[in-house]
């Protein structure tokens, strides 16, 4: 639940963090400046915004990459590149693939949770089909290479990410979730999934106090909002489904000790398909985006690793599987 809630004398700070964050654009190789760039796109009646950010633009000589950002709760496409200090934009222009950021109605999606305050979920809004069909129309327009479709998501998009991975596993390579766990509905619904195995990096803060680490009630605001499976039950899943074998653990560098937090990496082995299944759990850290923005005080999300840059990583893992 990334929202623009803001607490306290902590509002006028954030909102300059924030406007900062999105007064700056990418730079292409040839110097030229690279903003995000807006369309509506209608599906099934319902008209959604979708941000685009093309470093090459539609006469691309070459089939490129595609990141589809998905959002979390009351967010948008500026919450989501300030949230990321735009780290996944620069590392587009330095490598060449296109990010889009769509939108879900009313700022939630419908991920399966039923949570009736949110009118994506109380109207039953097909936000899997609203996400596979835009990415038709990006493979088709954007010179897009249809074999390296990539999804990112934060919080409740990390949510959504896990659904519509689950339901289209055919349409991705690749995805990864940060800050949010297989809804405890979809995974119920196993059999409407794919039976292909996916490449799948998750990011979870142990002590994520709206998402819980061990699973359950998703809570916020004093609000429960829907359930979801543990860390370790969401890992499972995607490990089965990809038919791993064992499993490597390993703690990475603590490069940034005053952090308080320190991350162990779960690697699966023997994927069918060499697909890979990591597992990055962030010891110390909560509903934050590691070396992101902290949006609100530790006190309400917790704290924010630094030992690893969450955009950095979600991009070198699907490298990796290309």
């Amino acid at each position: 639940m990334i929202s623009k809630v803001c607490v306290s004398r902590a509002c006028p700070l954030l909102l300059l963090l924030l406007l900062g964050c999105q007064s700056e654009a990418a730079v292409s190789d040839a110097g030229d400046a690279v903003e995000l760039k807006r369309f509506v796109f209608k599906h099934e009646g319902i008209v959604r915004d979708v941000g685009v950010f093309d470093p090459r633009g539609r006469a691309a000589s070459r089939l490129r990459p595609l990141v589809l950002v998905l959002h979390g709760g009351l967010g948008d496409d500026d919450d989501t590149i300030a949230l990321s200090f735009g780290k996944l934009n620069q590392l587009a222009v330095e490598d060449g693939f296109v990010v889009v950021y769509p939108q879900g109605l009313g700022g939630h999606w419908n991920d399966g949770r039923n949570v009736q305050a949110y009118v994506a979920q109380r109207e039953r809004v097909n936000d899997v089909g609203f996400l596979a069909t835009l990415i038709e129309e990006l493979v088709e327009k954007r010179s897009i290479d249809p074999e390296a479709v990539f999804v990112v998501g934060v919080s409740d998009g990390a949510m959504m990410a896990h659904r519509f991975a689950c339901e289209r596993t055919k349409k991705l390579r690749a995805f990864t979730a940060v800050i949010g766990a297989m809804p405890y509905n979809v995974a119920r619904r196993r059999g409407r999934c794919g039976k292909e195995a996916l490449s799948v990096l998750m990011i979870n803060g142990t002590e994520d106090p709206i998402v819980p680490s061990g699973g359950g009630a998703v809570e916020y605001d004093g609000q429960k909002l829907g359930k979801v499976l543990s860390t370790q039950r969401t890992f499972t899943f995607w490990k089965r489904q990809a038919a791993c074998g064992s499993e490597e653990v390993s703690l990475i560098p603590d490069f940034v000790p005053q952090d308080g937090t320190r991350i162990e990496r779960t690697k699966a082995t023997g994927c069918l398909d060499d697909a890979k299944v990591e597992l990055f759990a962030v010891q110390g850290a909560g509903h934050t985006w590691p070396s992101g923005w902290q949006y609100l005080p530790e006190s309400l999300i917790g704290a924010t690793s630094r030992d690893i840059d969450a955009s950095i990583a979600a991009w070198r893992f699907f490298q990796s599987t290309l």
